[in-house]
C-alpha cells in the first residue's frame, strides 16, 4: 500500500459497531413510584414556601404595628378586644348547641348539668372546644334505649285474652253493661279510632 492509500483509509470515518445495550425497561410500579416521589418533593417545596410566607406576613404585621401612632395602636387594640368579646359571647351559644347535638340519643345524669360550666369549654380565642364537650358528655351520660315502635298489632286493653270488637254488628248482641265493660277493657279502641 502506498502512503496515499493509507492516508485515504485513515481519513475515512470509522464506523464502530454499536452494540445495543438493552436498558432495562422501567416497570409500571417504578414509574408510579417516581411520580409519587416527584409530587412529594413538590409538596414539600410548597409547604416550605407557605411557611416562609406566613413568617414574612407576621414580620410585616409587626413592622406595621411598630409604625402606628398611639391613637392608631389604641384603635387596633380596641378592635381586637371587641372582636374577642363578641366571639366569647357567641361561644356560649355555640357550646349550648354543641352540647345538644352531642346529647342526641343519650340520657344525661341527674346532677351533671348543674356542674356544667360553659366557660370551661371556651378557649382563649373565644372558640368552643368540641372535643372537650364530647368527652364531658360521654363521661356524664349514657346511651338511651330507644323503645320499640308501637305498630298497633296484637291484643290491646287490660284483658289481652279477649279480642277487639271491630264492627257495630258485634255490639248489637251485647247489653249496655257489657259494652261499658268492653270499653273499660280497651276492646273498643279499634272501633273508636284509638288504634
Amino acid at each position: 500500500m502506498t502512503d496515499k492509500e493509507t492516508e485515504q483509509i485513515d481519513s475515512q470515518p470509522i464506523e464502530a459497531e454499536v452494540t445495543d445495550t438493552a436498558t432495562p425497561e422501567i416497570s409500571e410500579t417504578e414509574k408510579l413510584q417516581a411520580e409519587v416521589e416527584k409530587w412529594k418533593s413538590l409538596s414539600r417545596k410548597n409547604e416550605q414556601q407557605a411557611k416562609a410566607n406566613i413568617a414574612a406576613a407576621k414580620e410585616l404585621e409587626e413592622i406595621k404595628k411598630s409604625q402606628l401612632s398611639d391613637t392608631e395602636r389604641l384603635i387596633a387594640e380596641t378592635k381586637e378586644q371587641t372582636a374577642l368579646a363578641v366571639r366569647r359571647e357567641f361561644a356560649g351559644k355555640l357550646v349550648d348547641a354543641e352540647l345538644k347535638s352531642q346529647l342526641n340519643g343519650r340520657l344525661l345524669d341527674a346532677g351533671a348539668l348543674l356542674s356544667f360550666d360553659k366557660s370551661a369549654f371556651i378557649d382563649d380565642d373565644g372558640n368552643p372546644n368540641s372535643e372537650a364537650i364530647q368527652s364531658w358528655v360521654e363521661a356524664h351520660s349514657k346511651t338511651a334505649d330507644i323503645p320499640a315502635p308501637d305498630l298497633a298489632q296484637g291484643a290491646r286493653g287490660n284483658n289481652p285474652s279477649k279480642a277487639q270488637i271491630r264492627s257495630r254488628d258485634e255490639l248489637q248482641n251485647m247489653s249496655p253493661a257489657e259494652i261499658l265493660q268492653a270499653r273499660k277493657e280497651g276492646r273498643l279502641d279499634s272501633l273508636m279510632g284509638k288504634l
